[in-house]
């Protein structure tokens, strides 16, 4: 294993601390598991790309029901809801 550094948004970064948290593992862990997702999951683009007029062809929609990246993108967002809920449940509490 090699160490990196990484540059990243203090608010992305709470949502992994949050995250490890919950799960009860490193933020490092996180950040490997997501690293990980990424190079399993990365998009190569066919060699036949270009040999046709794409103006042409269909495009499918970016996140089509119950795709993995839909699914993704339903736990980040319901994540996301949940955290905002508790913070402003908080805010409440605290005035």
């Amino acid at each position: 294993m090699s160490r990196t550094t990484i540059m990243a948004d203090d608010a992305l970064l709470d949502e992994l601390r949050a995250i490890a948290s919950e799960e009860g593992v490193s933020l490092g862990e996180v950040i490997r598991q997501g690293l990980e997702w990424r190079a399993k999951t990365r998009r190569r683009i066919p060699s036949f790309i270009g040999a046709v007029d794409s103006s042409k062809v269909a495009k499918p929609p970016s996140y089509a029901p119950g795709s993995d990246d839909a699914l993704i993108m339903e736990y980040v967002r319901s994540k996301h809801d949940r955290i905002r809920a508790d913070r402003e449940a908080d805010r409440l509490q605290d005035s």
